[in-house]
């Protein structure tokens, strides 16, 4: 499909960005915890993905290519309402994705279970409760897999602030499953 795009095939395109318009969607609400920025991200998103088409190389992903334009208009978009003091790793649409970043996979933690399975719901509405700067955190650590450099970068912070803003934003959340009841901590058995 990406020959095809190359030649000014617009259906091709079309078909593309339409098939991972979810993609766009699901990174942008889990970032930002707000339908209507996270429409307007997605939108923007597709629009800078098919104006700087050319610059993705033929055999990366272009899903993680995808996910990392919304991650970084995402976090422009937080920096603009003041909430988190970062930058973006990228300029435009940003670099070809590393080649462990079209095959990364979010390591397995009981958050991301239960974000799969028929909890999924709840703890979505409970990570919208964490503080920006951890929320942020978590969710590039335990749902996309980026390593706490990374974050560090990404989040304009050291290593160890970055590293403890995943570390509190993990310990609030359970701390939230558990006074929820969604999860039990076992200390009440």
């Amino acid at each position: 499909m990406v020959a095809r795009i190359r030649t000014g095939d617009l259906d091709a395109a079309s078909s593309l960005l339409s098939r991972y318009q979810d993609v766009a969607y699901t990174t942008a609400l889990r970032l930002l915890a707000n339908t209507s920025d996270a429409e307007d991200i997605t939108q923007e998103s597709l629009v800078r993905a098919f104006t700087h088409f050319s610059e993705l190389q033929e055999h990366a992903s272009f899903s993680a290519w995808l996910r990392r334009i919304t991650v970084n208009l995402s976090l422009n978009a937080l920096r603009r309402r003041g909430l988190l003091q970062f930058e973006s790793l990228d300029t435009d649409a940003g670099p070809e994705p590393r080649q462990h970043d079209a095959a990364r996979q979010p390591p397995a933690t009981p958050e991301d279970k239960a974000l799969e399975g028929a909890l999924g719901d709840q703890v979505k509405a409970l990570m919208q409760r964490l503080p920006p700067e951890q929320r942020v955190a978590v969710v590039l650590r335990d749902v996309y897999g980026y390593e706490v450099p990374e974050i560090a970068d990404l989040q304009r912070c050291g290593l160890s602030a970055a590293k403890m803003r995943v570390q509190r934003g993990r310990a609030a959340l359970r701390r939230l499953l558990t006074e929820t009841h969604v999860f039990s901590d076992g200390s009440n058995d």
